[in-house]
């Protein structure tokens, strides 16, 4: 009877240590392990984390949705479950709910808060987990939303010098109003974002080439990222055997919105041709898992560089209002072209009469000059703040469509700068006769 006591104490003993250590193990899971800023050890350790059974855990939970197009009851659901997985992570979770285009959804944002007191500067990695009807969307886009999971999930464990959000968007295949309404929200919050990884399609591969290749499709103001990107491919080459082909704008994505409304935003995907895209036959078993573990590795490396970089001198052009109707230096109305998303006129500035350029620059060196330009022209330059400038031409009225770019440059040469589409109808210019 004694021994029998003493075996029954014994197992409950070595249970409870047991369940003790298990709920522990999971306790950390939701803690940051590592407070201070991300090293390149840090970085190398977190690609390392990326497996098949992390990345493919998440992707097949949201196969098990199947067809989720906007407003469906699958795609409610396929919502539910990224966030209660981005809250399991420990990151700062909400709903970004919108109403567009008569389709009404919510966006998943997991939010990981930088460590960098001075930051203001936001880094977004997003995925859309909507897809078109009947289709599971496997490659458009589970893979990339399993991308953004896998690296939520190792990255959360984490310490960066800036905020990154994990953004998955829903109405993506109905016109891109998850992404518009977010990128359009954001910029009436004043959210500083600076870069925008967007990754659709990211999962397939056929080709010897293609296998090695991801594609960034980027417009001028965003080619630094697909720069710094290429550079993050060559620095940890030794752990995935990815390059980046520089590729023309496509504005049918997700990061679209974001540059439409003056942020730096690249969409990323994979070389090869996927036929089965939007339809029934983009299933799993199309993924290649080679390329689809190595796609993620190589993102999670470019956030995680880009959340841990210094930002020597930031530009913010404040006024005139992105998407607004401006009268002689009043914003007086929103123009909402997202209906049209296709059409150039997203986060359209107009300007009617006299107004003024006016910008914010972020340095911790003295700032030299601020330099005002119309379609990289040079116009005008500031010395002293407040920077702003009276919006004219040199040597004609500037009538019709426009870029305003404007540079800061520190006392060391160093160069940041913002830049605005604007259609102007003023007869303001420097040298009248």
């Amino acid at each position: 009877m004694i021994k029998k006591s003493f075996v029954l104490i014994l197992c409950i003993s070595l249970i409870t240590c047991f369940s003790i250590n298990v709920s522990s193990n999971i306790e950390k899971k939701n803690t940051i392990l590592h407070d201070s800023p991300a090293s390149y050890e840090d970085i190398v350790e977190m690609i390392g984390q990326v497996n098949e059974s992390l990345v493919f855990y998440y992707f097949d939970k949201l196969m098990e949705f199947g067809a989720r197009y906007t407003g469906s009851t699958n795609c409610t659901l396929a919502g539910e479950y990224i966030y209660n997985e981005f809250s399991k992570m420990g990151l700062d979770v909400e709903y970004h709910n919108w109403e567009f285009k008569g389709f009404k959804s919510r966006n998943i944002v997991g939010n990981l808060k930088g460590v960098d007191p001075k930051s203001t500067a936001i880094m977004l990695f997003s995925a859309h987990y909507d897809c078109t009807p009947g289709s599971m969307g496997a490659d458009d886009d589970g893979s990339g939303v399993a991308a953004v999971m896998a690296a939520a999930h190792i990255m959360s464990k984490y310490s960066f010098n800036h905020t990154v959000r994990f953004i998955a968007f829903s109405g993506e295949e109905v016109g891109l109003c998850g992404s518009f309404t977010y990128a359009r929200d954001s910029y009436k919050n004043g959210d500083n974002i600076y870069a925008v990884l967007n990754a659709d399609m990211i999962g397939y591969a056929n080709s010897t080439y293609g296998g090695k290749i991801m594609r960034f499709f980027k417009v001028d103001r965003s080619e630094w990222i697909t720069e710094f990107c290429q550079t993050v491919s060559e620095k940890y080459s030794n752990h995935f055997d990815i390059r980046v082909e520089k590729t023309p704008n496509y504005r049918g994505a997700d990061h679209q919105a974001f540059i439409d409304y003056g942020y730096d935003a690249v969409f990323i995907a994979h070389y090869d041709n996927y036929p089965w895209a939007n339809s029934p036959e983009d299933t799993p078993d199309h993924i290649n898992h080679t390329y689809q573990i190595k796609a993620t590795k190589f993102l999670l490396a470019c956030i995680a560089e880009l959340a841990t970089k210094p930002i020597y001198v930031q530009v913010i052009i404040t006024h005139p209002k992105e998407g607004r109707l401006h009268i002689f230096n009043l914003s007086l109305l929103e123009l909402n072209f997202g209906k049209i998303w296709y059409k150039d006129l997203r986060a359209t500035t107009y300007i009617f009469g006299r107004a003024n350029a006016c910008v914010k620059v972020f340095s911790e060196e003295d700032i030299k000059y601020v330099i005002f330009c119309l379609d990289d022209k040079f116009i005008q330059w500031d010395r002293q703040p407040p920077y702003e400038w009276k919006i004219e031409g040199k040597h004609y009225p500037p009538i019709g469509k426009h870029k305003l770019i404007v540079y800061a440059y520190t006392i060391s040469g160093k160069i940041g700068s913002d830049e605005m589409d604007i259609r102007i109808f003023t007869f303001e210019y420097q040298y009248k006769k």
